[in-house]
Formats: structure tokens, sequence, C-alpha cells
């Protein structure tokens, strides 16, 4: 939910940037000036590819420069600012669409430490979990950039399916780099990463803290202490909102009663279901699902 200070934040919407028989992705490669926060209600992929500047996020702000690769979602606001030369790549797609056609990429550390953790955790990091890009690597990504770029602008016929592969394919490369790093924050992030990937696949399971400790081979006291350094939060806190999430997604787009959302969801009380929904979305199931029917056209 909102709060009153982030809804005076300017939101920049998807509405007009694609049309809806066109795919929810979009690549712009600009010269990027100076620009006050903002909030997006889709998710970015930033590649910084000359220049310097600072990149505004929340109320921090951190050096940035060629090679860097930032990642901000609808959480997030963010901007520009100290803007020198700085030319970057911004992929902006929406996350849910790309998930629904390849799942697999929620369950990578990789994908969960680069496009979840890491711009959460900034502020406690102190940036120290960003992804830096080799020249070489860079020079890749450009290149399939480049080719999603020149897909979503000429239309070929099947341009839809190979944005998305040509989407997919930047992202787990990307994801793959994360996961050659030395660094030691990137390895915790990395590491918590396994952890996430591991509650956002069996969420409908009875999950317990003993039972993520073998992943990452740590103690409970030090998975506990490195999982709140990466999300701000505790394992079983964060097993909550993945499964009401997963809720609120059933609640929007299908008619299954409570009870049948409720178990499917790895609730065993619908009652604890409901009052952990209303505490963490600010209203109850049955006013959520009221609320999303009366918003369709």
């Amino acid at each position: 939910m909102m709060d009153q200070t982030s809804a005076q934040i300017p939101m920049l919407e998807s509405r007009g940037m694609w049309r809806e028989s066109e795919v929810p992705i979009s690549v712009q490669v600009t010269d990027q000036a100076d620009i006050g926060t903002h909030r997006h209600e889709f998710t970015e992929i930033v590649v910084v590819l000359g220049g310097v500047g600072d990149h505004l996020l929340d109320d921090d702000r951190f050096p940035i420069s060629a090679g860097d690769v930032l990642t901000i979602d609808q959480n997030h606001v963010h901007g520009y600012r100290n803007a020198r030369e700085l030319r970057i790549a911004n992929i902006l797609f929406n996350e849910q669409f790309v998930l629904d056609r390849e799942q697999s990429l929620a369950h990578l550390a990789g994908y969960q430490a680069l496009v979840h953790l890491e711009p959460g955790a900034r502020r406690r990091l102190s940036f120290g979990g960003k992804l830096k890009l080799t020249t070489d690597s860079r020079i890749l990504i450009e290149q399939r950039i480049e080719e999603l770029r020149r897909e979503l602008r000429e239309k070929a016929e099947g341009y839809q399916a190979l944005a998305v592969s040509i989407l997919i394919d930047i992202i787990v490369h990307l994801c793959r780099l994360y996961g050659t790093s030395t660094s030691d924050t990137q390895r915790n992030l990395l590491d918590m990463g396994y952890v996430v990937g591991y509650l956002e696949s069996r969420y409908p399971e009875r999950i317990e803290i003993r039972d993520l400790c073998p992943l990452v081979a740590m103690s409970t006291r030090t998975l506990m202490r490195r999982f709140s350094q990466a999300t701000g939060t505790t394992p079983m806190q964060y097993l909550l909102r993945v499964r009401v999430t997963r809720a609120a997604h059933l609640l929007r787009t299908t008619q299954a009663p409570m009870t049948d959302i409720s178990a499917d969801v790895g609730f065993s009380d619908s009652n604890y279901f409901s009052r952990q929904f209303r505490r963490i979305i600010g209203m109850s199931p049955t006013d959520y699902r009221r609320a999303c029917a009366a918003s369709l056209p």
C-alpha cells in the first residue's frame, strides 16, 4: 500500500508506453540528464553505458559509472543528479508478464539477488551489492539490448515472442554474471537469493527455518542475521508476504472461494489468512476482490 508521502511522488506510468496488443517491454537508450525522484508501475533494469552521475534511490544517493547495473521496481522511487555525459539503457517491463512466461526465473538466486534483494538492501549495504559489468560482458549485454530494440522497433512477424525471448536471455546473462562475483556482499545476497527462490517456489508447503539452513550451510542465527541484512525482515515474515501476494493475484484473476485460495497459498487457517492479508494489504480479502472488480472497465 502506498503511504501519504509516497503518494506525492510523481508516477511514470506504462499506459501509452505499450498498447494492449504489444508485449509490455520497452527499451530506451538515452543521454540521461538530471531528473527528480519518481515512481514506476513497472520494473526497470538500467545499464550504465558511459559517463558518471549520482543515482537517487528513495532517500539516498549513490555514485554510478559505466558498467553499473541497477534495478528499480514499483516499491522504490529513483532519479538522477550530477549527470555528466551519463548515457544509459533502460529496459522497462511488466515483471509478472515475463514471469508468467518463464516461471523458473523467480527460482534463480541471481534473479532474486539482482531484481529484488539488492535494490531493497542498497541503503543497508551502501551499494555494495551492485552488479558491475566487465568490458566484455558490457559489450555482450549492449548487443542483446540493441537486438531487443530492433525487434520492438521493426515489429516483424513474431516479434512479440522473440522480444520476450531476448529479454529473458538478457536477464539470465545478468543473473549468471551476478553469480560469478567474488564480493562478500554480493555472495551474501546471492545466498539469500537461494533462500528467497526456495520460498517463492515452495510457498504452499509447510516451511520452517530448519528447512532453509541447509540451503546455504548456515546456522539458524547466521541465516536470520544475514536474511535480515538483505531483506529487512525475517524468512517467515517474507514467506507470509509471498503467500499473501499469491493470494491477491488469485483474488484478482479467479472466482475461487476464499477458503480454497487460503489453502492453495499455504494457510491452514482461513481466519489467520484473513488477518494477515488485512495486515499486509490494508483491507480484507473480500474487500480487495470487490475493489479489483470495481476497477475493471
